[in-house]
């Protein structure tokens, strides 16, 4: 949901940590700051409401609460202030921290002051979201469980790796050792994968957009469910463009006057995790969709370099997947580019 300039009284920063909330009120009217701590618990949130409401007169419906994104710690707070009808924007740390300009210091309640100011300044660009449906937050938790099982498993295979390299007979005998741990890896892998299909089937909306998008040869479930996650169902960007943005594959010049005349590339300000997956849906897509295949080999035939056509692929699978969602029909394989 998009936000007017003139739709708050208040503004309000809140710095989240796993045990504490720095919350800071900002007026605009008086220019003064509140600060106070409480706990980030269930009876803190009362105390915090109490304060808001009776010690200050904040009506929660024309008040903006902005955040920083900080995973699991925030979770419970967004609930609570959205169920009270407040307007929550939560909004990246690298966004609010370049847009402070020069900076000196930091601490928790600096750094509460300094998203009630962020706040008050772009409230015209604020994004204020609702709470995430059951099904997405159950994919989100899937997602960052498989993610961190993926890890675990590659730190022991790439250990025996490196060792094969040196020392073959004791990497044999180490690996002896893990197997029992890397079949449980595997196998819990797979349980995770299985638990978030059935999350996505359960859902008759999921179910129709996964049927969808995984008719374009290359595009997997894998894919999809980090697409609904990252973009709220498709809900988060108005632009196959600033989703392309986000996952790091949209082209941007480099040129200042006649010195600087940089290659055109992509920014490193995106979602890696996205971007990694997406990849690899590309490479697939252009080994499997023909259209995809004759692009690729006919642009590459050209002289243009590898990987700036694939790129290009990253960017047409994207725009693929929007358009079927946007559709709701099945794609349709080409014979041409």
């Amino acid at each position: 949901m998009k936000t007017s300039e003139n739709m708050f009284e208040t503004f309000v920063g809140i710095d989240v940590s796993k045990l504490t909330l720095d919350v800071t009120i900002l007026r605009p009217h008086n220019r003064k700051f509140r600060h106070r701590v409480f706990d980030n618990s269930d009876e803190g949130y009362s105390r915090l409401k109490e304060w808001l409401c009776n010690d200050h007169g904040i009506e929660f419906q024309r008040t903006l609460f902005c955040l920083e994104h900080t995973g699991l710690y925030t979770r419970s707070i967004d609930r609570f202030l959205i169920e009270n009808r407040g307007y929550v924007w939560k909004e990246s740390s690298l966004h609010i921290k370049k847009s402070l300009g020069l900076t000196r210091g930091k601490n928790d309640k600096i750094d509460s002051r300094r998203i009630a100011e962020y706040a008050y300044r772009f409230s015209d660009k604020a994004d204020v979201n609702g709470l995430y449906p059951s099904g997405i937050q159950v994919l989100r938790d899937l997602l960052t469980t498989r993610e961190r099982l993926i890890k675990s498993l590659k730190s022991i295979m790439v250990s025996v790796n490196e060792l094969k390299r040196v020392d073959i007979r004791q990497a044999v005998t180490l690996e002896t050792y893990q197997m029992a741990a890397i079949r449980g890896l595997k196998e819990s892998i797979r349980e995770v994968e299985t638990a978030m299909f059935e999350a996505v089937f359960n859902e008759r909306q999921l179910r129709t957009y996964c049927e969808m998008a995984t008719s374009i040869p290359g595009v997997g479930k894998i894919l999809f469910i980090k697409l609904i996650v990252y973009t709220q169902v498709f809900t988060r960007f108005k632009s196959v463009r600033q989703l392309a943005c986000y996952c790091g594959v949209a082209p941007f010049e480099h040129r200042s006057g006649t010195s600087i005349n940089g290659k055109t590339g992509v920014s490193k300000f995106a979602n890696m995790d996205l971007k990694s997956t997406l990849h690899l849906a590309t490479l697939s897509a252009i080994q499997h969709n023909p259209d995809l295949k004759a692009y690729y080999q006919r642009k590459v035939a050209e002289g243009k370099s590898k990987m700036c056509v694939v790129n290009a692929v990253r960017n047409k699978l994207l725009s693929r997947i929007i358009a079927v969602i946007n559709r709701q029909t099945p794609y349709v394989v080409l014979t041409k580019a």
